[in-house]
């Protein structure tokens, strides 16, 4: 029986009628590993998140803007595009249940900075004006950048992937500082981002700062996906 992974959606008012959505890709790579997606609006009331998440048997985290600063007791830096309110509370609730409920959560760029955060860690909320670094993680024309990261062999993530070095994209303002509460850091880029992270004492737990739903193509990629249907069976 394919297991139902929830995914959790971006939200929009821009002027228009609010409407939550995600892009298709994710849902693409969950059909592609074996899984059925079932996407997630905004929901606050705890009490219904809990509900939710006990008709699903994963969940993937996605991409979008940042988490609040506020959140890691930070000011927030004029680079710092905040996520809506409503989705910053609708998205706190849903992994501090799914992490209660031990749900196997794939975390992507903002999904795994949100974990990050959830458990206790902080950002680093501007890569080019906080650091020295030596590549480019994210120009201003959003252009799909791609770079070399290292992974350690002593890791779930290795173990999901097979090989200690893949090309990833790059398409990230911020990555993790300090590490949140049971994470560890399992993959970096030349310049010492943080690219991934884990929780080994958990039943499953990734997170990755690349895009790999949009490079599913690629066995290692695709890997992800397949490592968390396989979780969520």
């Amino acid at each position: 029986m394919k297991p139902i992974i929830g995914v959790n959606c971006d939200y929009e008012e821009g002027g228009k009628l609010p409407y939550s959505f995600t892009y298709r890709d994710y849902s693409e790579a969950i059909v592609a590993a074996g899984g059925i997606p079932l996407l997630l609006p905004i929901i606050k009331d705890k009490n219904d998140v809990e509900l939710l998440l006990k008709k699903i048997e994963g969940l993937l985290l996605t991409g979008g803007n940042d988490v609040s600063p506020q959140r890691y007791g930070e000011d927030r830096h004029n680079k710092t595009t905040c996520v809506h309110p409503d989705k910053e509370v609708s998205d706190f609730t849903l992994v501090e249940k799914a992490i209660r409920m031990k749900k196997p959560i794939l975390a992507i760029c903002y999904g795994a900075q949100l974990v990050n955060v959830v458990l206790g860690g902080s950002l680093i909320q501007d890569i080019p004006s906080e650091c020295k670094n030596l590549l480019i993680h994210k120009d201003s024309q959003n252009e799909r950048y791609t770079h070399s990261v290292t992974i350690e062999k002593n890791s779930i993530l290795y173990s999901i992937i097979g090989v200690d070095r893949i090309e990833a994209n790059s398409t990230h303002h911020q990555a993790v500082k300090r590490l949140g509460k049971g994470l560890k850091d399992t993959a970096h880029t030349a310049d010492g981002m943080i690219e991934a992270v884990e929780w080994k004492d958990y039943p499953f737990l990734v997170g990755v700062q690349w895009h790999p739903e949009r490079m599913i193509n690629f066995p290692h990629h695709a890997a992800l996906f397949g490592a968390l249907i396989n979780a969520s069976k």
